[in-house]
């Protein structure tokens, strides 16, 4: 096995099935991930859970019984379940590991390899390189072991129960779409709510090829949603991902809210709504709402890199009320140190059945209170795949002083290079580690300041995609020889 075709993430190992997701990878991941197990945890418990994804149960067994053969009591998921979901039970049950085989959002034909720690959270990056470093191994069997299957449904959703009032949501008049896209969401959403007549369901049943949609609740995946929404005169529509630990939100005119309007909806519920106090943790391509919001109300804030794992880190280190990432991923970290598309879901339709007011008019009143916002992804090529700390220096030393009118007030270099105006307005530039891409973000009062931000990138994308060559005293002399005769 070459240690190459196995490589993790921003959260967890993803590959092509039949490529380098294979049995005999699954298996070996399995094997290394528990050799770095017992090194963590004296726990010999170890569970395991599975997406609706193609194949997925049966790898999710593959690695459950190489679990069993190297000495652990492993408990295998009865049914598919969430991320989140697993991540509850490894944490209630103080077990050493949780093996979650998903690909998440990604397309039908990818699988993938989440590890979960005893925290109750995605493992971070010591322990992630540590199973890549044990890759390839060997090892001899301590038995063969019994791998029990168990339901990894019913207590989790009681802990649900517990966060929000399923009460209010049931009386309000609503009424709301559920987007489970394909993913156990949808089945999970609708055990937690029995049947309601104020909740519509769809794209809840199980197809692997997530009807030809990637299960990414983005916009440019949720005309389904949108479309449900108009028709049901909904008041909101919410989606969850493959694994249902990311969440996306359709207000009650059919528009797409981004993160950056999702994240302050949920900060503001948890503050005047529920009273709930804690810092406030986002990663670096999330924007100003939410800061300004913990600000006015005296709550700490921090930037951390992308990835929520670093949101997690965050919350084992001090009292997060909450945190979040620009792929939709927020978590209450007074709660949990892990992302739950479904609890999000649920903590939006409570506040709207507290608050009795239009999804739109709350987030125009959000924009009235703390400014207006106005938010825009775009993805350049690059030539190549570049070294990103060289990248940035580059782009650093080539961002212009003013853009659409207004200074650059500072340069962040946290991850990539984010540029933040004098209006709070800001433009992240990241380019990817595996792919030659460049992933910009730009959040603006206006939409011609988002478009002037994002021209600078693509700008600034151009020239520090190559590093500039500079001659030497030996080439400069013969070039000026050339040029005088």
């Amino acid at each position: 096995m070459m240690r190459y075709e196995i490589q993790f993430g921003t959260d967890g190992w993803r590959a092509v099935i039949a490529d380098r997701f294979t049995s005999a990878n699954v298996a070996e991941v399995a094997r290394a991930a528990c050799a770095v197990a017992r090194q963590l945890s004296k726990s010999r418990l170890l569970l395991v859970g599975y997406d609706r994804r193609f194949f997925s149960e049966r790898f999710a067994g593959i690695a459950a019984d190489v679990a069993a053969a190297n000495g652990y009591r492993v408990e295998m998921s009865s049914e598919a379940i969430s991320s989140p979901a697993l991540s509850f039970h490894v944490a209630k049950r103080k077990a050493a590991l949780g093996f979650m085989i998903t690909a998440s959002h990604n397309p039908y034909y990818f699988n993938g390899f989440k590890l979960k720690g005893a925290h109750g959270g995605s493992v971070d990056e010591s322990v992630t390189a540590a199973v890549e470093a044990e890759l390839g191994g060997g090892f001899e069997p301590l038995g063969r072991g019994e791998v029990r299957r168990t339901d990894m449904v019913s207590a989790y959703l009681v802990s649900l129960k517990k966060r929000v009032s399923l009460e209010a949501i049931r009386r309000y008049k609503g009424p709301f779409v559920f987007d489970g896209m394909h993913g156990p969401g949808g089945d999970l959403m609708r055990k937690l709510l029995g049947s309601p007549k104020n909740t519509t369901f769809i794209r809840s049943s199980v197809d692997p090829f997530f009807g030809g949609v990637n299960p990414e609740p983005i916009e440019k995946n949720l005309d389904a949603l949108k479309e449900a929404v108009l028709a049901n005169k909904a008041a909101a529509g919410l989606a969850v991902d493959g694994d249902a630990d990311r969440v996306g939100v359709v207000d009650d005119k059919g528009r797409y809210l981004p993160p950056h309007t999702v994240m302050p909806l949920l900060l503001l519920h948890l503050i005047e709504d529920r009273r709930l106090s804690g810092m406030v943790a986002q990663t670096v391509s999330m924007g100003y709402l939410t800061e300004r919001i913990a600000k006015s109300f005296s709550r700490p804030f921090e930037q951390t890199p992308v990835g929520f794992k670093h949101i997690a880190k965050k919350m084992g280190e001090t009292k997060v009320l909450l945190g979040g990432e620009e792929s939709g991923g927020y978590g209450v970290g007074i709660w949990s140190p892990e992302r739950d598309g479904l609890l999000c879901a649920l903590l939006l339709m409570e506040m709207l059945a507290v608050r009795k007011r239009p999804l739109s008019t709350i987030v125009d009143d959000i924009h009235t209170r703390f400014g207006a916002s106005h938010f825009e992804r775009v993805d350049f090529a690059l030539p190549d795949a570049v070294n990103k700390t060289e990248w940035t220096e580059r782009a650093t030393a080539l961002i212009a002083p003013e853009i659409g009118g207004q200074a650059v007030r500072e340069k962040n270099t946290t991850d990539g290079l984010k540029v933040v105006l004098a209006d709070d307005s800001w433009a992240l530039l990241r380019p990817s580690g595996t792919e030659p891409l460049l992933r910009t973000y730009s959040e603006a009062t206006s939409p011609a300041l988002v478009a002037a931000l994002l021209a600078e990138a693509k700008r600034v994308a151009e020239l520090a995609a190559v590093p500039r060559r500079v001659p030497s005293d030996g080439s400069k002399n013969k070039k000026k020889k050339a040029a005088r005769a």
